[in-house]
């Protein structure tokens, strides 16, 4: 089914600036996908657009403001990559949140089935639960960048009671206190395997949620040094994850039972870890995270090492552990082999960004070559190797400039090859070739290297120098004459001869390159005149 992409069609929000919609619209229409992400908005009175949306049976898809990329990022070139970053931030969110509802009804209605299902041999708390929800829920209200005032007021007084579980619960740690925040729901004990206090969440966790907490409040704030507080504050939570993680893993427990020696169940470590990533990528544009989702080569790299910098020293670890529960070695085979695995898996992952950047670097460089070409076929004349018509005025007007500028004097030369048609069609256009060539290395030999030598077109060139005197230009008309008798020395089929105009100014003149170029031709064609006139008698 063909639908028309239009602004009213597509009820994009009014704008009083009607670029901007347009912009929208051409943007959504040029990405459109059977995806829609449509945010409607109901007339008040039925309009004829209402009416023929109901006869063709259209059914919008209302997306939540916090699923849609902000700030128009379909005209962002990394818009799709962000939006997975979106993507996976809004299902944090939901494992967050259902994960707490599943926890907060299974002890409430004491289904055991679903304890156990959910919750295994080491049990989440009704605080945690707690804590995982409101992370998820202000987490999904703050992602809009920026949200609503309401959506922002509601986002951070969750964020404020995540913080404050944390931070009461590690109160009760430290003062070794007992505020009773652990049945403010539940009146009876919760009694759980692996942990030193029944009923309270591991310290760690305490910390991680006061820090995604704090996070979460200071989640648009930046510093003068350009840092994000919530950035860095969000690392804390995915380090505790991956330490907790990692002690599952290699079976131990000291890693994760900090101070009271309470551990971390596996699933509040792992919906933990995804939170932490999803409050680090909130913002994905700015920052540490705007540094991962870059469009340059650094972004890239970081992108690429990351997954197995962080996935295979876990399954390294883990199969170590299998082999040493297994007896195949012991503890300092299992060290070695650990040791080993991650040295090897760092010196293959330098070893592919290292072979990338050269296929990067080999295709810059062709990129640079064509380049290079399309430059030399734009301004420089095939045959000869000097300029054309268009390199040598868009170079001689800045060489004009510099010479006003700096008060230099400046010489214009027009040249034209005398008799090139008699020697194309006497010996063939190969030697009329050969004359230009010749030619040009004639100007290229008698002028300097900072001048500007062209071949204007067919048998015409021209030249122009800066701080030439006229003393200097008789020595030139020497040194001409002196090349040409040498190559027609050597020539013995035709004859070399070159008419040669040239204009000399100081730079209080006013005349533009074209107009220098006809002074010069006119005096070229008054001398050539003269000495046809001269041969001829």
């Amino acid at each position: 089914m063909h639908l028309a992409c239009t602004r009213h069609r597509l009820g994009f929000p009014h704008s009083d600036n009607p670029v901007s919609q347009d912009l929208a619209a051409d943007a959504f229409c040029d990405t459109a996908t059977p995806h829609f992400e449509l945010s409607v908005r109901m007339p008040k009175y039925p309009s004829k657009w209402a009416v023929s949306a109901v006869a063709l049976d259209i059914h919008y898809i209302v997306v939540p403001e916090s699923i849609l990329m902000p700030r128009a990022s379909m005209l962002d070139p990394r818009w799709r990559r962000l939006a997975r970053v979106r993507l996976y931030c809004n299902a944090s969110c939901i494992a967050a949140i259902v994960l707490g509802c599943l926890v907060l009804f299974a002890s409430i209605f004491h289904i055991e089935r679903l304890k156990a299902a959910i919750l295994g041999w080491i049990g989440i708390e009704v605080n945690t639960a707690l804590g995982l929800i409101f992370l998820g829920m202000s987490l999904w209200l703050l992602l809009p960048d920026p949200p609503r005032r309401a959506y922002r007021y509601w986002g951070l007084f969750l964020a404020t009671l995540a913080a404050s579980i944390g931070a009461m619960k590690l109160i009760e740690y430290v003062f070794g206190l007992d505020l009773r925040i652990d049945r403010l729901l539940l009146s009876q004990d919760i009694v759980a395997a692996a942990t030193y206090s029944p009923g309270r969440m591991a310290p760690i966790t305490a910390m991680t949620f006061l820090a995604l907490g704090l996070a979460l409040l200071l989640l648009d704030e930046e510093t003068r040094s350009g840092w994000h507080p919530s950035q860095l504050l969000s690392l804390w939570g995915v380090f505790a994850a991956i330490m907790s993680m990692s002690g599952y893993i290699n079976g131990a427990t000291a890693t994760y039972r900090i101070f009271s020696y309470t551990q971390v169940a596996a699933y509040t470590a792992i919906v933990l870890l995804m939170m932490s990533a999803a409050v680090f990528f909130s913002r994905p544009r700015v920052g540490i995270a705007g540094d991962l989702t870059g469009k340059f080569s650094g972004s890239a790299i970081a992108r690429r090492f990351l997954p197995p910098v962080i996935i295979i020293p876990f399954l390294a670890a883990w199969i170590r552990m299998q082999g040493q529960r297994a007896g195949l070695f012991g503890t300092e085979l299992g060290l070695a082999f650990n040791v080993t695995t991650n040295v090897v898996t760092l010196s293959l992952l330098v070893w592919v960004n290292a072979r990338q950047l050269n296929k990067a670097e080999k295709s810059l460089e062709e990129v640079r070559e064509e380049k290079n070409m399309l430059y030399d076929a734009s301004f420089k004349d095939e045959l000869t190797g000097l300029y054309n018509r268009r390199g040598f005025l868009t170079f001689a007007e800045q060489q004009i400039k510099l010479a006003c500028s700096g008060r230099r004097e400046l010489l214009v030369v027009f040249a034209d090859v005398d008799g090139l048609k008699a020697i194309n069609d006497e010996y063939g256009h190969p030697e009329g070739d050969r004359a230009l060539k010749k030619t040009a290395e004639v100007l290229l030999t008698v002028f300097r290297d900072t001048d500007l030598v062209a071949r204007l077109g067919g048998d015409e060139f021209a030249v122009l120098a800066l701080d030439c005197s006229p003393a200097g230009l008789v020595r030139i008309n020497a040194h001409f004459d002196k090349l040409l008798r040498a190559i027609n020395d050597i020539e013995k089929a035709w004859t070399l001869s070159i008419s040669v105009g040239a204009v000399h100014v100081d730079s209080r003149h006013h005349l533009s390159i074209e107009e220098l170029l006809g002074k010069a031709d006119g005096i070229m064609y008054d001398r050539k005149r003269a000495r046809l006139a001269v041969a001829a008698k």
